[in-house]
């Protein structure tokens, strides 16, 4: 009986695995993952990504808690703002990143936005606190110039958003503090611009916590307000209306929060990761929005179930450009080494996640960023505190070829 030359070969080969004593059960466990890699990469729709990590900045300023980007000199590409806990914000120019000063301090907050919050063209910083720092329009020809600053109120926060909240044309502020470290969280503070340069306050009773995100979740036209569990429906243009409370999930009261339609059925769905403390566990999940988005479940899904609540970064963004949104994450320094920077890939419609390890250093509050405006999704982040506080960037190479 012929024996096909397959078996031949394979007689051969552990023939020559024995001669060489090679391990037959090792030799079968790296086929199979050499296999699987293979499998991986030509798995439909899936595109590798990869980043090459910088720091642009070894001498930040002393625990740099605020991270924004912005093009602050109208020159088309994105810049850098790191504001240190205590002082001074800085801003970098892309892409050299010389560093020069937007105040020396007086805010009070770990997060900020920059947006033209005026209408002048452009790009302001707002700061908790409550601050905004105006853009004295002449960066490109004079990057020293002095930014004038405006008290809104006495206002120290957690959390900072911006959005047209009462689509009046006038960008609005709201605001969270965080539940511990001797603070409350369990209001959100809306700041309306009146056409008087003025600010009208209202206030929204919430859960005990922090983190806080300003998106469409229901596609009507004006921003909602998502915290971890609960989303608050916009009322509309008239601001005496009470905004209406949907729970979506019971959930850790810290969260770092992102939308994104995730599973591309058209609906935006939420992306929640705990955010404090080191030591104590829980997982990371995104909730599939349903189809009645005032009264419907959210069904969860779950990426992690078990991780340690040190996720003070979640930004959502296509970093592959394969049509699918993905998350990147980091741990912040104090969590239990390594502290990594993640990128997870979509796969599946959000059903698997591929998880790429940019970094064991740590960081936190991760800024999306196309710096070199090569028109894919980079990012910038830095450890709050410690002696490991460089201002770091990672560049996507997924364009590369074209600069």
């Amino acid at each position: 009986m012929r024996i096909p030359s397959v078996a031949i070969k394979t007689c051969n080969l552990l023939e020559y695995m024995k001669r060489f004593k090679i391990n037959i059960l090792y030799f079968t466990v790296a086929i199979f993952f050499v296999c699987n890699i293979c499998l991986l990469g030509c798995q439909p729709g899936f595109k590798e990504v990869n980043f090459k990590l910088y720091n642009i900045d070894e001498n930040s300023p002393k625990d740099p808690w605020a991270k924004i980007c912005a093009d602050l000199n109208s020159d088309g590409l994105q810049d850098i703002i790191i504001g240190g806990r205590k002082g001074p914000m800085v801003w970098y120019k892309s892409p050299t990143w010389e560093k020069y000063q937007i105040t020396d301090g007086g805010y009070n907050t770990v997060d900020g936005e920059s947006v033209d919050l005026n209408g002048d063209g452009f790009n302001d910083v707002v700061m908790g606190g409550l601050f905004w720092y105006e853009n004295p329009g002449v960066l490109d020809s004079n990057p020293n110039a002095i930014w004038k600053s405006h008290k809104i109120a006495d206002h120290p926060t957690h959390d900072v958003e911006i959005a047209d909240i009462n689509n009046d044309g006038l960008l609005d502020i709201i605001t969270r503090n965080q539940t511990g470290f001797k603070k409350k969280g369990n209001t959100v503070h809306i700041w309306y611009q009146t056409r008087q340069s003025s600010w009208n306050e209202k206030v929204i009773d919430c859960t005990d916590g922090e983190g806080l995100c300003c998106n469409d979740i229901d596609n009507d036209g004006d921003p909602d307000i998502i915290i971890g569990g609960i989303w608050f429906e916009n009322p509309g243009s008239n601001q005496t209306v009470s905004w209406i409370e949907h729970i979506y999930s019971d959930w850790h009261p810290a969260v770092s929060v992102a939308v994104s339609d995730l599973n591309k059925d058209g609906r935006k769905d939420i992306v929640l990761s705990p955010s404090e403390y080191a030591k104590e566990y829980y997982r990371i999940s995104w909730f599939e929005a349903p189809k009645n988005i005032q009264n419907g479940i959210w069904n969860e899904h779950i990426i992690y179930d078990s991780i340690e609540c040190v996720i003070h970064s979640l930004q959502i963004a296509d970093f592959n450009k394969d049509k699918k949104p993905d998350i990147v994450y980091a741990e912040m320094h104090q969590g239990a080494d390594p502290d990594e920077v993640v990128l997870l890939l979509n796969k599946n419609k959000g059903s698997d996640w591929v998880k790429k390890i940019l970094s064991e250093q740590g960081s936190h509050s991760l800024e999306l960023i196309d710096f070199d405006a090569d028109k894919d999704i980079d990012f910038i982040g830095a450890n709050w505190s410690g002696p490991f506080q460089p201002v770091q960037l990672w560049e996507n190479l997924l364009n590369q070829k074209s600069k």
